[in-house]
């Protein structure tokens, strides 16, 4: 599995770790859901409450929820953002020594004045002892690989929405948002959110009128020894939000998407015929900004136009990472100030390796 965001676990977050800076990686032989899903969960309101359907079944919210467990990356901030502070939470992927995210901490410290407790991380899966002990009356984990054995026994804590069409899948952020806040008896405010958000990218993107047309591929970092370049494809959330800006994949995105196996998000490119792939403008990331400098010097790579031209955005802090690569209302609200900073630098000729 490639050191891409692979659908990262919270409840896993270390094994992820240990993938993320393995030294031998391949870009193919993993395959998990494509989040390629352009409609919100089918939902429902009934005189017994909202329903949400999803993978394992469907799941009746009798009453608008108060005390939540927020599993999995994403949801955490999305049941904050629509105005509850989650009373648990898993660590997750891209957390500091607190275990939160920065903009996830931030807000709730601001807006509540208090964090949510973090549940304590269990090689067998959820940790139900620690998740009842918090006596939830929702619990979700949207972006998760909840099985069936899990979701029924999470159900008997309280009730509980999974992943909606397969595991690790979120769909987009919108999707995501809506959904959640329809659990929350909260579609009203999940629609405000959404064009708000909506709203700061067609601002920025206005903003930055050298975007439009510019093309760009959004990749991975070169292992030591590599031979291929990890790539992102179209409906990835880092290319879509990429777009939303103004600019336009690589014309190259057809061979990309003929090249990926299974319903993986990406795919590599051979080094011998990156010079096939055009583009204005190279974003990545990276385990480390040493493996960011590796990659941009090798001599294949320094000579791709867009490197060449020291048009790229290196992020090699999990920070960052994380926030473009699963984005919410919340993150991006945190990234994307210096993501569309970089970008434009970039194409000045001013390229970025985070962490130098």
């Amino acid at each position: 599995m490639p050191h891409a965001l692979a659908r990262p676990t919270t409840r896993r977050a270390t094994a992820l770790a240990a993938l993320v800076v393995a030294a031998v990686l391949t870009v193919t032989g993993c395959s998990t859901s494509t989040p390629t899903g352009e409609a919100a969960a089918p939902t429902s309101t009934t005189t017994d409450g909202v329903v949400v359907e999803h993978a394992h079944g469907s799941t009746t919210i009798p009453e608008k929820p108060e005390r939540i467990v927020a599993l999995s990356w994403m949801t955490p901030d999305i049941v904050a953002a629509l105005g509850v502070n989650p009373v648990g939470m898993e660590k997750v992927w891209g957390a500091g020594d607190s275990g939160f995210q920065p903009w996830f901490e931030e807000f709730v410290t601001a807006e509540y004045g208090s964090t949510p407790e973090i549940i304590p991380y269990t090689e067998a899966g959820p940790n139900y002892e620690a998740i009842k002990a918090l006596d939830p009356d929702l619990i979700l984990g949207l972006y998760s690989g909840i099985t069936d054995i899990e979701y029924e026994r999470l159900s008997e804590i309280a009730p509980t929405v999974p992943y909606i069409e397969g595991p690790w899948n979120p769909s987009t952020w919108q999707d995501m948002t809506r959904t959640v806040g329809k659990a929350m008896w909260e579609d009203e405010k999940a629609e405000e959110l959404i064009a708000e958000t909506e709203g700061k990218i067609a601002a920025l993107a206005d903003e930055h009128p050298e975007f439009d047309g510019k093309t760009f591929v959004w990749g991975l970092t070169l292992n030591e020894g590599g031979t291929d370049l990890g790539v992102y494809l179209e409906y990835d959330p880092r290319v879509r939000i990429t777009e939303a800006l103004g600019f336009t994949s690589t014309s190259a995105m057809d061979g990309f998407l003929s090249t990926a196996e299974g319903d993986n998000w990406y795919t590599g490119v051979s080094l011998e015929n990156l010079y096939d792939v055009p583009a204005d403008l190279f974003v990545a990331w990276g385990s480390s900004a040493a493996e960011g400098t590796y990659t941009v010097e090798n001599p294949i790579v320094s000579r791709w136009d867009p490197v060449a031209a020291d048009s790229y955005v290196i992020y090699a802090d999990e920070a960052k990472a994380s926030a473009i690569s699963a984005p919410t209302v919340l993150s991006l609200d945190y990234v994307l100030p210096t993501y569309v900073e970089d970008l434009a630098a970039a194409l000045e000729g001013d390229p970025t390796v985070s962490g130098e």
